[in-house]
């Protein structure tokens, strides 16, 4: 991965960039976890921004402050919560659309208020989509990303608007894995998921350091003595 507070400095000046040509940032995000971290890089970053929150994470986030002894610091992320518009109605999904920054499920374009805002914004060359999660294979993301096309209520459409991509990812690296595997000394390894390519690049790692390696597919058994 990138360094991560490079990277949300370059998301943040791409929202800045965005917001003064006119346009909206849109920000397609994970109901666990990812949602929360652009709301919290938006609020700790002072600048005066207009946010929308829409989606399945509001639900999530109220969870997270209902039990605030899980997390590093449940009242510096309760501000933020409070700090961003959530919408809770047709009438405030409208007035989202008047917003500097959205951020909504899903986070990869399957579902979700998402498709609601790309289906009204999309044409609209001054905002921008900024990806900041993995977009698996023939999700609507993926197929945005590689194609300028994406399917909305049925219909396959152009998407005019400005597409960027940032690693704001809370796994572990792949020199991370390879330690953590190393450290537990395991004599077989089993990888079932990500890319091929990059399953292929960690298991070569892997067996470099000594580990038989599987890389099963869907309904393949593996059975291990």
């Amino acid at each position: 991965h990138p360094n991560r507070v490079d990277e949300e400095a370059r998301f943040l000046a791409k929202v800045v960039e965005v917001v003064e040509r006119g346009g909206i940032a849109i920000v397609p995000a994970f109901a666990s976890g990812r949602g929360q971290d652009v709301l919290k890089i938006l609020y700790d970053s002072g600048l005066d921004l207009n946010v929308h929150y829409d989606g399945m994470g509001k639900a999530i986030s109220q969870q997270w402050l209902n039990h605030p002894e899980h997390l590093r610091d449940a009242d510096s992320f309760e501000a933020a919560l409070k700090w961003t518009k959530r919408v809770r109605s047709k009438s405030d999904r409208k007035r989202a659309l008047e917003a500097d920054v959205i951020v909504t499920t899903s986070g990869m374009l399957d579902g979700g208020p998402i498709l609601w805002y790309l289906n009204r914004l999309r044409t609209d060359e001054r905002c921008a989509i900024l990806f900041t999660g993995y977009q698996a294979e023939n999700s609507g993301g993926r197929k945005l990303i590689e194609t300028g096309r994406i399917p909305i209520y049925g219909h396959t459409v152009d998407v005019a608007c400005e597409l960027d991509r940032f690693d704001l990812s809370n796994h572990a690296g792949h020199t991370d894995l390879v330690n953590f595997a190393v450290e537990c000394s395991p004599k077989h390894v089993i990888l079932f998921h990500g890319d091929p390519e990059t399953r292929l690049i960690l298991a070569q790692a892997l067996e470099e350091k000594g580990m038989v390696v599987h890389c099963p597919i869907n309904g393949e058994s593996i059975h291990i003595q």
